[in-house]
């Protein structure tokens, strides 16, 4: 017998039903059951085939919801991680020749050690500032660093024109847009810095290159003569300002003192207050100030004057207080200061030091009188004494000591710098009958400091003597090799019991760009160009093929 299909089985089925049914209400339409039954059978295969197609549809759609609205939380995560990380840490990498936008150790060192907090309000919004070039962005990302690097240091910005309470509180000052405000509200204490100060140009350079230009139709680029002194400003403004006790510094005026702005500046920089005091038009020198400095006064100064200068240092017997002298080779001759240095056993000779050794000559072009200086191993140097670097020296007159020793009553001496061996004496008095083969020869003293020590207090005054204004002449003090800056630096810190100064360099924009030699330059093409795309299109064929395999 041949074997029956599922069909025939089922029109069977159908059949015998048709009769069972029929044998109770009548014959019934075959044709009408099998095709009710066929589409009730149609309908449930469909409804189940419906079913399981949703549900499997729903569960895949709700994993991916689930997945991408986690991979959006995270992705919001980290951003939120990353800008707070950033507001706290370095996360930046400066790729500039010259670190533009890394701020020095000694910086850090400084600020870390902050014991009160430091408002710096940058008067204009960031956007604005930045916008105004590679300059003012560089400006704002040094204070970025200052403020990523200190708890105690926070940065502001506002407009003027929508703050007015903000400019009251500064009455009698001038305040613009871009300049900068330090204040520290503990001290109650602020300073000011202008653009003038923090972005600053090397003119006579500049002008210089200019016309070579213009004569020879050439181009120049205007940014290797522009500097940012953004690091050395804050710095100098945050020691002025959140120092737990300011030293004050007078500049005396009225005898024809030589230019002394760059000592000035110096001081400033390394927060001192500094003012000028004309001895003429006061009866006695403020017992607040703890400096007075006299710089290269080219008219004697009378007695009565001097007399002032001895009770400043005498302070009621209590000690304490500093004279700095500056000789000059500019000066005539002054018996009345001579007359007060011989009370301290010192004198200033009238002569200015030369030098036969080539080694010590700054410039085979600037002579004999312009050569290099010893210092010497004191707590006066600091770090200066046997760095390396040098210390610059022209029109030296020579600090003589008038006392076997120094040393007389309870005054005593301390050279702090000389001229090296081979160095000779020329007369500022000479008629023309100079010659080396007759000139006094040998080493020469430079700079001494005399002082007295209170004997129950230990309080100490001192004297200071240089024999030549050009130690803090500004050009000598900027050279990268020059200790001059950083010596007179450390003298006045170490004289009132200060840690050494901080000298920045100003940061040239003449190159910012990240130098690549063509090793790194073919490996980064490589790494950009091929690696990364390889790695993600194979990526891609992976998640492809499981994909299509599932």
């Amino acid at each position: 017998m041949s074997k029956k299909t599922n069909k025939q089985l089922d029109t069977e089925k159908l059949e015998n039903k048709a009769a069972e049914q029929e044998s109770v209400v009548g014959a019934p339409d075959l044709e009408a059951v099998v095709a009710a039954e066929a589409k009730k059978s149609s309908e449930k295969a469909e409804k189940n085939g419906s079913r399981k197609f949703n549900i499997r549809n729903f569960k895949r759609g709700t994993l991916a919801v689930v997945l991408t609205i986690v991979f959006i939380g995270v992705l919001i995560l980290v951003n939120i991680i990353v800008g707070i990380l950033s507001d706290r840490f370095n996360t930046s990498a400066d790729l500039s020749t010259g670190g533009m936008y890394t701020i020095d150790e000694k910086t850090e060192d400084f600020v870390q050690k902050l014991e009160h907090d430091v408002v710096i309000t940058v008067l204009n919004s960031e956007s604005e500032f930045e916008a105004q070039g590679t300059v003012y962005k560089q400006v704002n990302e040094i204070l970025k660093k200052l403020e990523i690097a200190s708890e105690h240091i926070s940065i502001d910005y506002l407009l003027l024109d929508q703050n007015p309470n903000f400019s009251s509180r500064f009455t009698g000052e001038t305040l613009e847009a871009n300049y900068i405000v330090v204040e520290c509200p503990d001290m109650d204490r602020h300073r000011i810095i202008t653009a003038n100060e923090y972005v600053t140009v090397d003119q006579e350079a500049y002008y210089e290159a200019y016309y070579a230009a213009y004569y020879s139709g050439t181009s120049f680029n205007q940014g290797d003569f522009i500097y940012s002194n953004i690091e050395q400003e804050a710095v100098s403004a945050m020691m002025y300002v959140a120092n737990d006790e300011l030293i004050c510094i007078a500049f005396t005026e009225g005898y024809g003192e030589l230019d002394s702005t760059g000592l000035s500046s110096l001081l400033k920089k390394n927060g001192y207050e500094v003012s000028t005091i004309n001895l003429m038009q006061v009866d006695e020198i403020d017992p607040e100030l703890d400096f007075i400095v006299m710089f290269a006064p080219t008219m004697d100064v009378d007695n009565d004057n001097l007399t002032k200068l001895d009770k400043f240092l005498d302070n009621g017997g209590k000690f304490g207080k500093n004279v700095i002298y500056f000789a000059s080779a500019q000066q005539p001759q002054t018996p009345n200061i001579e007359a007060f240095l011989n009370d301290w056993g010192m004198s200033v000779g009238y002569s200015v030091i030369g030098q036969t050794d080539t080694s010590y000559l700054m410039s085979s072009t600037m002579g004999l009188y312009a050569h290099y200086q010893n210092i010497l191993d004191t707590n006066y140097a600091g770090t200066t004494y046997g760095n390396g670097l040098y210390t610059y020296g022209m029109d030296m007159r020579p600090v003589i000591q008038i006392w076997e020793d120094g040393t007389k009553g309870n005054v005593e001496q301390e050279i702090i710098m000389q001229s090296y061996d081979n160095a000779f004496l020329y007369p500022l008095d000479s008629e023309g009958d100079f010659t080396l083969d007759t000139a006094e020869k040998g080493i020469f003293n430079n700079a001494i400091v005399a002082y007295r020590v209170h004997s129950t207090t230990q309080e100490v005054s001192r004297l200071a003597v240089f024999g030549s204004d050009m130690l803090a002449y500004s050009y000598f003090m900027e050279y990268a090799n020059s200790n001059n800056g950083t010596f007179l630096v450390n003298m006045f810190n170490y004289i009132c019991g200060r840690e050494e100064g901080i000298t920045i360099t100003p940061k040239s924009f003449a190159v910012t760009a990240f130098d690549m030699n063509a090793g790194t330059a073919n490996v980064l093409a490589v790494v950009l160009c091929i690696v990364i795309p390889v790695i993600v299109i194979a990526l891609g064929i992976v998640i492809w093929v499981r994909r299509r395999h599932r």
